[in-house]
């Protein structure tokens, strides 16, 4: 499945409003509407949905506007539609280089830990969940250093060790399924 891909039927508009109400009440009467007619253009992405949930933390981590008497359309907007396609914003070489050190070290500690695990007790669920998961849950971790750089470091971190480690989960109760059939 591609980002790009529509991934709900278009009548699944009750998931585009919960996405929403996942957002502070102050948020929502200022940005709710647009956001839902933005929503409403096109087919909800895994990427958009990912996105959204990662702002709505950010929203209730770190808030950071304002109320104003009336909200100019134009800039919020451009607010929604930044956030909507989610361009990381300011990432530098720096970043870059830090988020392939997540990538190669969270691999090469998880893959570590999977082989000391099965040399410990033999094969296992947990060691071989942990093997098969190493890069994807090391690269969930990177996304802290470029797409989630936007948010702030609590909602960067939240999302990146929680995403790792549903992954990891993911990844255990999928071997532990597979070892028993």
């Amino acid at each position: 499945m591609s980002h790009g891909a529509g991934w709900l039927p278009p009548d699944m508009s009750w998931l585009r409003a919960a996405l929403i109400r996942l957002y502070p009440t102050d948020w929502r009467r200022r940005y709710g509407g647009e956001m839902a007619a933005l929503l409403e253009q096109g087919p909800l992405t895994l990427r958009a949905a990912i996105d959204l949930v990662a702002g709505a933390i950010d929203a209730r981590f770190n808030p950071q506007w304002t109320p104003a008497s009336v909200p100019p359309p134009e800039k919020g907007m451009a607010m929604t539609t930044r956030m909507f396609r989610c361009a990381p914003a300011g990432v530098t070489v720096r970043d870059q280089w830090r988020s392939a050190g997540w990538m190669i070290g969270g691999s090469i500690a998880l893959t570590t830990l999977g082989i000391a695990l099965r040399t410990a007790w033999g094969p296992n669920a947990l060691s071989e969940g942990l093997l098969y998961a190493a890069f994807p849950a090391a690269l969930m971790l990177s996304s802290e250093c470029t797409y989630l750089k936007p948010y702030s470091r609590r909602a960067r971190t939240t999302m990146a060790a929680g995403g790792a480690l549903l992954i990891v989960l993911i990844v255990w109760a999928a071997v532990a399924v597979a070892s028993r059939i």
